[in-house]
């Protein structure tokens, strides 16, 4: 069994057409078709059932299709490892983060890092946390940003730091004359929150049961960035981290008022990946950049 057999085999299976999977490995489809075979004739079974332009897989494909890409997967980190001992300075990273960090955090990291590392190629994902703990379990990530509670025992978990919550209103709001903020200040005023299920709406949500403080939802977005551009048409406020407003708080354009009284106002940042992943060298550098300088 050759990795250019098993290649093709994975190829069409994914592409569903031996035309298709001619295009995408660059060969034609005569020479797919001839792979193919000469493995149907080494394992003595047919992989393929062809009917007209459409193939199906057999239960012999069926059989083998997982084992086929665990294979390549397998080739593809074989050779990463012996370019990493070279060179940690190429090779692709693959990041995924909540969209708060993507947008406000990892922005400097990330051009800190690429300095003096052309031949890095580096990808983001965002998403919610629980999404980005999603990509990390099907290995669509090599690496997570998320905030919240730790993710299970599957994964390596780095404590970076903490989001501070504050309260943002428009200026002039009658908030912005108290000399600290309680959650039970927020009773009856409109609030512009995140959709539920989003981590952040989550953690607003429960910060203000705990105070016992019924929330007025006047709006439910999806994107902090709306949020903003909600509460500076003065159409209520929010409760967002404060890194998120800094520019706007800089300018004039929001207030950020501080919650007092209030434990856990705050979001832990974590760094998260499979524990039972290979470490390129890539990935090892940028774990080693960001620790430091979150900490």
């Amino acid at each position: 069994m050759q990795l250019d057999q098993l290649t093709a085999f994975v190829t069409v299976a994914d592409a569903g057409s031996f035309t298709r999977a001619a295009d995408s490995l660059h060969l034609t489809q005569p020479a797919v078709s001839r792979q193919i075979a000469a493995l149907e004739r080494e394992l003595n079974t047919q992989l393929f059932d062809r009917m007209g332009r459409n193939i199906q897989l057999t239960a012999s494909g069926e059989a083998l299709i997982e084992y086929g890409r665990r294979i390549l997967q397998l080739e593809q980190e074989a050779t990463q490892a012996v370019a990493d001992i070279r060179s940690g300075e190429v090779g692709r990273l693959r990041i995924g983060a909540s969209s708060t960090l993507a947008t406000y955090v990892l922005p400097d990291f990330l051009r800190t890092f690429r300095s003096g590392r052309s031949g890095a190629e580096i990808s983001m994902h965002t998403g919610v946390s629980a999404q980005i703990i999603t990509l990390l379990k099907q290995n669509a990530v090599d690496i997570g940003f998320v905030t919240g509670e730790a993710p299970d025992e599957i994964f390596t978990s780095v404590s970076l730091g903490e989001f501070e919550t504050c309260v943002v209103a428009p200026p002039g709001h009658p908030l912005g004359r108290l000399k600290q903020i309680l959650p039970e200040d927020l009773a009856g005023i409109p609030l512009i929150l995140m959709e539920p299920g989003t981590n952040l709406r989550t953690y607003v949500d429960r910060l203000l049961n705990r105070a016992g403080v019924a929330e007025q939802v006047a709006m439910e977005l999806d994107n902090v960035e709306a949020i903003k551009r909600m509460i500076e048409a003065g159409l209520g406020i929010s409760m967002l981290p404060e890194v998120s407003v800094r520019h706007e708080v800089e300018s004039g354009r929001l207030i950020a008022l501080r919650l007092a009284e209030v434990p856990h106002a705050s979001r832990l940042i974590r760094m998260v990946y499979r524990r039972d992943k290979y470490i390129h060298m890539l990935m090892k550098q940028f774990i080693n950049h960001v620790a430091p300088e979150f900490l």
